[in-house]
This record gives C-alpha cells, structure tokens and sequence, in this order.
C-alpha cells in the first residue's frame, strides 16, 4: 500500500489551509453550473433539487449564453469549466447549441445525466457540439437503480445511453459513472465496479448518500459509521492496485480525517463553494452550489437583474467564513482548520453545525453525527 505520512499530509493541509483564507477574500471561478431545468424524467429517491416530470422551470438559453459572454469577458475561460445539469439537462431543447456556444467562448464543458434520453443521434449531437465530459448516474444493479431511481426500465436505458455516448464520441468526451451507495445497495459495490470496468467509462466514483434533498426523508439508507469507511478503504484499495486501470475515486466532499485524505481522490479537502464554484439556478437565481438546501437568504442575486460577475466578487460572505467559528464541538475540534465546518451543502444554516461529519462519525462509531437524526 502507497501512503503518504501523517507529516507529510499535514504540511499539505497546511498549506492548504492557507490558501483556503486567501481564497475566501480573492475566490477564484473554476466551475460554473447552469441548472437549466427542474424538470427530469425519472423521481429519485435521493435528488438534492426535488427534480421530477411533474416540474417545467427551465433557463432561458439566450440568458445562458449572456452570462457565459459576460464571464467569458472578465476571465480566462480557458480555466474554467461550464457544467449543464438539472433536473435532466437533456430535457432543455437548446443544451447542445449550449454547449456549442460554452466551447466557442473557450470554456471547458460538461453534463451531468441520467443518461437515459440518450439515443444514437442525440450522442453523436453532444459529441458534435464539443461536449467534453458527461457524469452518469448509476445507483445499484438493475432492480436497485430502479427502485432508487423511481422508475422500471431506468437502468437498461441508463446503460443503452452509456454505450451510445460512448460509441459516438470514441474517446473523445471524458466519461464517468456516478454511483451513489446507501444500505440497499451497498452489497453490490463490487458489482458496480466491475460493471463501469465491462461498460469501458473513464473513470467511476462511488459516493455516499448525503442527508439532504429527499434523501432527509429516507434517513435509513445513510450509511452507518463502518459502511463509510468500508467504502472509502475500497476505493483507496483500488486506487493504488496495479491491476485497476479505470480512475477510481471519491467525490469532492467532506473532510475526511488523515486517515484517508489525498487517499481516494486526487486532491485533499477543500468546500468549493463561492471560493471555486457557483451556479445559476433555474429560475435564474444566483446560488452556491447546487447542492446546498435552497433557501432565500442564500441567494446572492438573479441574472434577470443583477450582473453575475459584481455578484460573484462581492457578495456570497455567508459562504466565504470559517464556519467552525458558530459550532461549539467544531471550536474544539484539533482539525477545524482543515475542515472550516466541511462541505457547506451539509451544513445546517439554522443550528450552525454540520449534519455530517467523518471524523465524529468514525470516533463514535454510530450512525449520526448528534443524538438526533440527519
């Protein structure tokens, strides 16, 4: 097993620290993501944006490409990437002019999808647009995805839409496999892996479910305490065998104490949110990221009236702060200055702490992070 020492990473995270205090008073836009519908075809159990049939909010295209002319002109869109998701973003009529348009600004540009309104002509439109990358979702072998989904026949048109992407772009989109794993589906974890390994993506993260969207009302599919740390040994494991070729990696959130940090993903922890990322709602809304709960106070503007780029220079403080600062057990927490109160889309804005924490978590061995539930 390759290991980075304990002094090692916390000369990282040292560092790291630092630049996250720089970085709250200059933010730096990597990703922006456009929400450009509520609307989706499946209902899942877990959708951080409540997103189903029943919705039809959707972004207007020429408002899309303002913004991304604007931003286009006051940064390099070169280091930036555009990501169109929902809802399905497939459900938009304009997403693959979008995404033309995104690459002609110069901006790097993905999707993320369900994966299942994807036929031949519609993957070899996204190819043709310059779609450079696409995150796919699958949630469990076929009775568990579709259960998890909402919806009988999710998962063989997900995986029909895959291989469609796939075989139109020959290489040339960066494709992935988002697998979210709760109770009831965390016995397949190996099924999943070695399914993305036979489907030929580029790389497959698996993650846990996270107690926000729908997911509050299912708060026994959260994985316990020795499921989270089964999942993230599994990943290290495969990260570091010789024999795993496909990228195999952790999601972007939480801290996940040294134990496992710059172990299962490429980068250590550190929240993005209005330091490296921002979105646009579909109602026009300025927000964090898209995971966040929505709640009023947390929007920063609308693009209807407000100028995107004065937005995001100046405003956004109820992100851009040591969060660890309002929590009593955060305060006494050694590793506070690593963590600065974890991924902001899982904490909660009305008690002021975290709704998940790894390292409380992994040193109680319970299920949840206080003696109430998520």
């Amino acid at each position: 097993m390759i290991s980075l020492s304990m002094t090692v990473k916390q000369a990282d995270m040292e560092r790291l620290a630092v630049l996250r205090d720089q970085l709250y008073e200059h933010p730096r836009l990597t990703y922006l993501f456009f929400e450009l519908t509520d609307a989706c075809n499946l209902a899942c159990l877990h959708c951080g944006s409540s997103a189903c049939p029943q919705n039809h909010t959707y972004l207007p295209a020429d408002d899309v490409r303002r913004i991304m002319r604007r931003i286009a002109e006051a940064y390099d869109p070169h280091n930036i990437m555009i990501c169109f998701t929902g809802g399905e973003p497939l459900l938009h009529p304009d997403l693959c002019d979008l995404i033309a348009c995104a690459r002609q600004y110069g901006f790097t540009c993905g999707i993320t999808s369900n994966g299942t309104l994807i036929d031949p002509d519609m993957a070899r439109r996204l190819v043709q647009s310059g779609l450079n990358s696409v995150s796919f979702s699958v949630d469990g072998l076929q009775d568990t995805h579709d259960w998890f989904r909402n919806r009988p026949g999710a998962f063989e048109r997900s995986l029909r839409g895959i291989r469609n992407l796939l075989e139109a772009s020959r290489g040339t989109v960066v494709t992935q496999i988002t697998s979210v794993m709760h109770k009831k589906n965390f016995h397949q974890l190996d099924a999943l892996y070695e399914l993305a390994v036979q489907i030929g993506v580029d790389s497959w993260r698996p993650i846990n479910l996270e107690p926000i969207g729908r997911a509050l009302s299912h708060n026994d599919l959260l994985l316990d305490a020795d499921q989270l740390r089964t999942l993230l040994t599994y990943i290290r494991d495969k990260r570091f065998s010789a024999q795993v070729e496909m990228d195999v990696t952790y999601g972007c959130a939480h801290f996940l104490t040294e134990e496992f940090e710059h172990m299962v993903r490429d980068s250590y922890f550190i929240c993005g949110s209005v330091i490296f990322v921002a979105s646009v709602l579909c109602n026009g809304d300025i927000y964090s990221c898209l995971d966040i709960e929505r709640r009023p106070e947390l929007v920063q503007g609308n693009i209807a009236q407000d100028d995107f780029v004065e937005i995001w220079e100046t405003r956004f403080q109820a992100f851009r702060r040591d969060r660890t600062a309002s929590c009593a057990s955060c305060r006494a927490c050694t590793d506070r200055r690593y963590c600065r109160g974890d991924a902001a889309h899982t904490w909660d804005y009305d008690t002021d702490r975290p709704m998940l924490c790894m390292k409380q978590l992994f040193e109680n061995k319970g299920e949840h992070t206080y003696e109430t539930d998520y």
